[in-house]
C-alpha cells in the first residue's frame, strides 16, 4: 500500500492490543465526510466496530466538517455503516461473541477512488506483555548498536 493513499492510522494498537486478523472493508459516507477525509480532519483513535441488527457499524468516530460546508446539523459521532461480506461479518460476530476480542479500525485508505478501511480482530494485551514488548525492543536497539559499533572497529 502506498503511502499517499493512506488517510489515518492509530499507531499504538500493537502496543495495546495482539492483532489476530485484518479485513479490508467499505464504509458508507457522506459528501461532506469526503470532504473531511480529504483535508485529514478525521479521528478514529477511540472507534471501534460494533455489529446491530446484522450489520457491522463504525462506531465513535470523528469526522470533523470543514468550515466552508454550508450544512446546518452535521451528525459528527453518528454510527457509520461498513460494508462486509456475509462470511467476514460471520467472523467478525464470532470473535465478538468470544470473551476478550473487539474489532477495531487500524487505518483508512483510499483504493483508486473508494474509502477503504482496515478493520483488525484484536485481543487486549495484560501490562506483562506489555513489559515484554519493551523489553524486546530495546533488546533490539541494543543489539543492533552492539553490531554498529563492533563493525566500526574494523
Amino acid at each position: 500500500m502506498n503511502k499517499n493513499n493512506i488517510i489515518c492510522t492509530r499507531k499504538s494498537i500493537s502496543f495495546s492490543y495482539d492483532l489476530k486478523k485484518e479485513i479490508n472493508v467499505g464504509i458508507i459516507l457522506y459528501g461532506w465526510e469526503i470532504k473531511s477525509l480529504r483535508k485529514n480532519k478525521i479521528n478514529i483513535k477511540y472507534s471501534y466496530v460494533s455489529i446491530i441488527n446484522k450489520e457491522a457499524y463504525l462506531i465513535n468516530s470523528e469526522f470533523q466538517p470543514l468550515i466552508t460546508s454550508n450544512i446546518n446539523s452535521f451528525d459528527i459521532k453518528r454510527n457509520r455503516k461498513l460494508l462486509l461480506k456475509k462470511q467476514e461479518l460471520y467472523l467478525l460476530s464470532s470473535y465478538i461473541k468470544q470473551k476478550g476480542y473487539t474489532v477495531v479500525p487500524l487505518l483508512i485508505f483510499w483504493k483508486k477512488h473508494l474509502v477503504k478501511i482496515k478493520i483488525g480482530i484484536v485481543k487486549g494485551k495484560k501490562n506483562y506483555d506489555k513489559r515484554m514488548d519493551i523489553k524486546h525492543r530495546e533488546w533490539l536497539i541494543t543489539k543492533s548498536r552492539s553490531i554498529k559499533n563492533l563493525y566500526k572497529k574494523y
